[in-house]
């Protein structure tokens, strides 16, 4: 992994659960190999509040060019400044756009958590939705007939907190989409039995270079959000004045 500029704002120390590094500490001996379905369960459930010292420099650009927080496993009989997730998720890893990666090594770590997986762990107390939702399954552009009735509203805090909500409209501005707006789209099941629903940007292949850069864009977007959400482009024309400044 690339380094990158330190964090800002970092340096208060939390108080963690020592018990729960040491367990940690147990779980990363076994090879990753030999991690099943059981390891990833144990590991998720004790990280969130298990004791981390950071890295030097705190934060490192990944192999997929965002930024994440490093954070090692304590050393034998060293004192350590103690960095717990689930207190740092509050203090600004969600307002800055930080991931989180543990124990990073030159060519792989044992845990890598995107910003979308620290925000779906403040709104749903776990990293990882896996329960049905009513988000589409589909990430492909979404095309609407004449015909088909659908709903449009916005997505709510809940949905999408005031802090992702200017991440992404500082990086769409960023890469020259002077005004980024959004809107959550819900549709109909073409079998009656429910609704499927979208979060939508005023974005189109057609403003960029091609569409590898669109898809670019999207792969961004959704960094920033939890996995199970679906995020689609669509034209302002589309949907007429329904979509609001991001």
């Amino acid at each position: 992994m690339e380094q990158s500029n330190e964090a800002e704002g970092a340096t208060q120390a939390y108080l963690g659960d020592l018990g729960k590094t040491k367990e940690i500490d147990a779980l990363v001996q076994i090879p990753q190999s030999d991690r099943d379905e059981k390891w990833n369960e144990t590991f998720l459930a004790l990280v969130t509040q298990a004791s981390f010292r950071c890295g030097d420099p705190q934060v490192i650009n990944g192999p997929d060019g965002f930024p994440y927080f490093q954070l090692f496993l304590p050393e034998p009989n060293k004192s350590f400044q103690c960095f717990v997730i689930e207190n740092m998720k509050n203090d600004f890893l969600l307002e800055v756009g930080f991931g989180v990666v543990i124990n990073p090594s030159s060519d792989s770590a044992d845990w890598v958590f995107s910003n979308g997986d620290i925000l779906n762990l403040q709104l749903n107390k776990t990293f990882y939705s896996t329960e049905p939702t009513s988000f589409s399954k589909t990430k492909s552009v979404e095309i609407l007939t004449e015909s088909e009735q659908v709903m449009v509203a916005q997505p709510n805090e809940k949905l999408l907190p005031a802090s992702t909500r200017k991440l992404l409209r500082d990086y769409l501005i960023r890469i020259g989409l002077a005004e980024p707006k959004v809107l959550l789209l819900m549709r109909t099941l073409k079998d009656g039995s429910g609704v499927s629903q979208n979060i939508v940007f005023n974005i189109t292949p057609e403003q960029f270079e091609n569409e590898n850069s669109y898809q670019s864009v999207l792969r961004v977007i959704s960094w920033y959000l939890p996995r199970h959400y679906s995020v689609v482009g669509m034209s302002e024309k589309t949907l007429g004045n329904d979509f609001v400044a991001l």
